[in-house]
């Protein structure tokens, strides 16, 4: 029987702010709340929310790779030990300014780990395949991501960021 768990992660980016045209600074705050499920809970815990004000823009877009950048937010999902579930997002997400017309694009890049071993994540795409829960019910998940500053306006921004768990 299937059961599904949606998590959405709402990313706002309160302090986002770009300072003039060749230095940025920014913090994204993570959290998650438990929209639904049908089968015992699964818990997120944000270890480490994303870091963008020690990465550097490169021909305007920061780029934060949730495999080997230590500015990559990270998360444990909590759930039944050794339980199967697909994991599910929208990449592509407009984050708009929350004091103006400016909008700026974040895309997301995950990577997860039944290992609390950032170097050996393997990349989550949108690919259609099972992950477990390790043997304590854990999964780690290292959120990164590239963000389109070319266009964007000095300001503060906001957006959400859903990943969809489906039980096996």
């Amino acid at each position: 029987m299937k059961r599904t768990l949606l998590i959405a992660l709402f990313l706002i980016l309160g302090n986002y702010y770009v300072k003039g045209q060749s230095s940025e600074t920014a913090n994204v705050n993570v959290s998650a709340q438990v929209i639904g499920s049908t089968q015992s809970a699964i818990e997120i815990i944000t270890v480490n929310t994303l870091q963008l004000g020690n990465a550097r823009s490169v021909n305007g877009q920061i780029n934060i790779n949730p495999v080997s950048d230590l500015n990559a937010g990270f998360m444990i999902a909590v759930g039944n030990p050794e339980a199967e579930f697909r994991l599910n997002y929208l990449p592509d997400r407009i984050l708009n300014q929350i004091n103006g017309n400016g909008s700026l694009t974040f895309t997301y890049r995950i990577s997860g780990n039944d290992e609390e071993e950032q170097a050996t994540s393997e990349p989550l795409d949108l690919e259609n395949r099972n992950l477990r829960f390790n043997e304590e019910g854990r999964f780690y998940i290292w959120i990164g991501g590239i963000i389109d500053l070319s266009n964007a306006p000095p300001g503060n921004y906001e957006g959400d960021f859903t990943i969809e768990i489906d039980y096996i």
